[in-house]
């Protein structure tokens, strides 16, 4: 067993799992539902993803690489028009009001 990535974000390390489980790749995510409890010895238990075969890490590895990429989207932050939210570039609507951003 090997561990692969660790995150408190437990969607982002599931997206992950769903892709090596697409690729035949046995994975799971130890301590997904333990995240808010904290080991006095060792701190957070962060859920991490993990690999049950060591030898798959170099393939994993490349498989999640592309989807690792911070900042992917390089526009910037948009201001609604409707209810002057501030919204992430990669929203079509308000997350607010779902007001579109011309309208």
């Amino acid at each position: 067993m090997r561990d692969l990535i660790t995150s408190i974000d437990s969607t982002r390390l599931g997206f992950f799992k769903s892709i090596l489980d697409e690729a035949e790749i046995s994975c799971f995510i130890r301590n997904e539902t333990t995240s808010q409890l904290t080991n006095i010895f060792i701190g957070p238990l962060q859920p991490t993803l993990c690999l049950v075969d060591d030898a798959d890490f170099e393939r994993a590895s490349g498989l999640l690489l592309p989807h690792q990429t911070e900042g992917a989207c390089t526009a910037e932050e948009w201001i609604c028009p409707a209810c002057k939210e501030s919204n992430p570039a990669s929203f079509e609507v308000c997350w607010k009001c779902q007001a579109a951003p011309n309208e």
